[in-house]
């Protein structure tokens, strides 16, 4: 049976709405799954939506791991280009979506703090968050600089403490949940956290002294 063109487009466009107000019904994790399997297809529009849903996640994650904006931003775009390369791969009930999405994210921030680690120590040049976080003290207020020489240190944890505690204290994820994301044991993201903490305290404390040395 032959349909007009107007009746075809009035059929498609009732059908987008229709699958619109279907994923306004599904949960955040059943509508992920949903997203997924149309970005699998092909689907840009449904990849445009995942990642409106996700990007500030996604974004502040990697924003509080590098502590650049304009590294994050570019992290973020690559996060989101795996989702769309492994969107066919997806299996939904393996893990939730926003538990994978946090290990990609995690995984792009270590690879990139492995490419600054090796462009520093081959360029013999002092890392740049080591340069902009050093504001003198007739700038700031204490409690500014405090915060800023507590930023630095925390940008110089080995990558996976760094994970781990940016994941605790700023994402409020549970130590459970952590460990499904970074695929170890809650044993194991507590030492994590327990050797970050104790490396911070030991920075503060040495930072402080010298401080007041100097003043």
């Amino acid at each position: 049976m032959y349909l007009p063109a107007d009746q075809i487009m009035n059929s498609e466009i009732a059908a987008a709405h229709f699958k619109g107000n279907c994923l306004n019904q599904l949960d955040s994790h059943e509508r992920d799954n949903e997203l997924m399997a149309q970005i699998a297809i092909g689907n840009e529009r449904a990849l445009a939506a995942l990642t409106r849903a996700h990007s500030d996640q996604v974004h502040g994650l990697a924003r509080r791991f590098t502590g650049n904006a304009s590294d994050a931003e570019e992290i973020a775009q690559e996060v989101f280009w795996t989702v769309w390369k492994s969107a066919k791969k997806w299996h939904p009930g393996k893990a939730r979506f926003s538990t994978w999405l946090y290990r990609v994210t995690l995984n792009k921030c270590i690879d990139w703090d492995r490419r600054r680690r090796f462009k520093n120590f081959f360029s013999f040049s002092v890392p740049d968050d080591l340069i902009d976080n050093k504001p003198g003290a007739d700038q700031v207020i204490e409690d500014r600089n405090n915060l800023d020489v507590l930023r630095s240190h925390i940008l110089k944890l080995p990558s996976r403490q760094r994970a781990a505690l940016l994941l605790s204290s700023q994402m409020e994820r549970s130590n459970k949940e952590i460990a499904a994301i970074l695929e170890i044991t809650p044993g194991a993201v507590e030492q994590l956290l327990v050797r970050a903490r104790r490396t911070l305290r030991n920075a503060l404390d040495t930072s402080t002294e010298t401080m007041e040395v100097q003043s």
